[in-house]
């Protein structure tokens, strides 16, 4: 009874919804102010994107048997988690409330459907759906870069397909169908995509701090991984939670030699955080 009475202690309601956290992550966010401060790190997203270096990757941190809730958590982070925990920071570090309920406030906005969270399906769980509504949102630009610049159509169903894998929708026809619905919307988006083998020429239209969504011809699903442009010694590698190392690190390979390694990888959308 009394664990269950400290873990209470710390959900919290910020902005109209509960927001789940541990008390190791208020730790961990002031531990981040500090840092920052002492890097000058307020207008530099791979400087936020560093502070994670070595932090273990944990896949299904979102998913609970409760109510659908501000998960926070900066113990463990998976590619998603990762993008959407630096870019919160990042763009707390840019306002004049540099607190833990506003940078909570601020990852609410961008993890789910225009900032609302209302159920299950609020959360945008398709990458290619969080990038798009976080573009309306004036949080990312996608910027589109000719010649190398292809089209791309989501065509996602997995979800909807393989409910039992998801707890919310197991055993829950209702919701399964509704998600259904849902992946038709994202299947009407388009954008502009690099095809892995012209990832090499992109040069210098790739920035350190952009956002690498990484496409795939899996069936059912639109991008399996993303994470961040890093350059080094003038070429791009790849900063992110790695499901393969099992924590953040930035690969050691490049970026096109990243994506040739893995033959379900089809190429990258590009993203760019809007200061």
């Amino acid at each position: 009874m009394s664990r269950f009475i400290f873990i209470l202690l710390f959900v919290s309601t910020i902005a109209n919804a509960q927001v789940h956290y541990l008390p190791e992550d208020t730790v961990i966010f002031n531990r981040f102010l500090q840092y920052s401060r002492s890097r000058d790190a307020k207008h530099c997203v791979s400087t936020t994107a560093l502070y994670f270096i070595n932090t273990p990757y944990i896949a299904g941190t979102l998913e609970g048997d409760s109510d659908e809730r501000l998960r926070v958590n900066l113990r463990e982070l998976d590619c998603v988690t990762f993008v959407e925990t630096v870019i919160a920071l990042h763009l707390m570090l840019q306002s004049d409330n540099q607190t833990f309920d506003n940078y909570c406030r601020i990852l609410q906005n961008i993890r789910y459907r225009n900032g609302i969270i209302n159920g299950y399906l609020s959360r945008l769980h398709y990458f290619s759906e969080w990038l798009e509504n976080n573009r309306q949102k004036e949080i990312i630009s996608l910027p589109v870069i000719p010649p190398a610049c292809s089209s791309f159509t989501p065509n996602v169903s997995f979800m909807s397909n393989n409910c039992n894998s998801y707890p919310a929708l197991k055993d829950n026809a209702n919701l399964c169908k509704q998600m259904s619905e849902f992946e038709k919307n994202v299947n009407l988006l388009n954008f502009c995509y690099t095809p892995k083998e012209q990832v090499k020429g992109l040069g210098t239209n790739i920035k350190t701090g952009d956002i690498i969504a990484i496409t795939t011809r899996i069936k059912g699903l639109d991008i399996v991984h993303t994470g961040f442009a890093y350059i080094q010694n003038g070429k791009t590698h790849l900063l992110h939670a790695s499901s393969d190392a099992k924590k953040v690190l930035i690969s050691d390979e490049t970026l096109h030699e990243y994506l040739a390694r893995y033959k379900n990888h089809t190429g990258i959308i590009q993203a760019r955080i809007i200061d």
